[in-house]
């Protein structure tokens, strides 16, 4: 990751008030397949792998959620 995309990435932390560990965490959460797919030689992966994460970890607290309010529907 070069300089300027990490003085990025930490203005972004200063807007947002929050601090990320690791900030190549942070550059791969917002790095889309396509860009990856058009700069290959930036050595850089793409978000899909934490957006499906995500998806898993946002279904699975909706689904709890939705048993704990409706117990008797199924």
């Amino acid at each position: 990751m070069n300089e300027e995309r990490v003085r990025t990435l930490m203005s972004l932390e200063e807007r947002l008030g929050w601090h990320f560990t690791d900030i190549a965490l942070l550059d791969n959460a917002l790095t889309h397949r396509s860009f990856v797919n058009e700069n290959i030689a930036s050595a850089r992966r793409d978000n899909e792998r934490l957006e499906f994460l995500g998806d898993a970890v946002l279904e699975l607290t909706v689904s709890d959620m939705l048993m704990q309010k409706f117990p008797d529907h199924a």
